[in-house]
């Protein structure tokens, strides 16, 4: 699944200027939560305009205000789960947290994974826009299957690193 053109297109400019645009990365910002998404409208409307799915525009509202709220995280190549594998004080419950986010809707997925872009040293905010546009498709199997990649590249990640201390 690939995001639409503006909406990967946006998520370029955000990341771009959301340390030098305090104004527009605020209102982005407050796409965060249904209370607050309509501050948000201004800006990302356009950009969501080629989604059907009434869970696919909250899925990328909340995305995009992630990109706009953690400014200073910078943009990564990885995938999510690797970037979530690099978190310190995995003994935190990060492979637990993801394993429970893949049965949960997109606003409670969302939330639990707010937490842990707060929280990684880098994150490939694309693929963050990718999940959470997409995590509600309609078909429940392909569904499980894109978000259980998350939880595979956590863990692949982690397989990597201890099997190169362990050479």
């Amino acid at each position: 699944m690939a995001l639409p053109e503006e909406l990967k297109a946006f998520t370029g400019r955000l990341l771009a200027v959301r340390a030098t645009d305090a104004s527009l990365a605020s209102d982005v910002a407050r796409g965060i939560t249904e209370t607050t998404e309509r501050y948000a409208y201004a800006h990302t409307v356009a950009a969501t305009a080629g989604l059907h799915r009434r869970s696919a525009i909250i899925g990328a509202t909340r995305a995009l205000a992630m990109v706009a709220k953690y400014k200073r995280t910078p943009q990564s190549a990885g995938t999510l789960g690797e970037c979530f594998s690099r978190i310190p004080s995995k003994s935190e419950g990060v492979g637990e947290r993801l394993a429970l986010v893949v049965d949960l809707d997109v606003e409670q997925a969302a939330q639990i994974l707010e937490g842990l872009v707060s929280r990684a040293l880098s994150v490939n905010f694309y693929a963050l826009v990718e999940l959470l546009t997409f995590w509600d498709t309609g078909d429940l199997d392909r569904d499980i299957k894109h978000r259980s990649r998350l939880v595979y590249d956590f863990y692949a990640r982690a397989a990597k690193t201890s099997t190169k201390k362990a050479d």
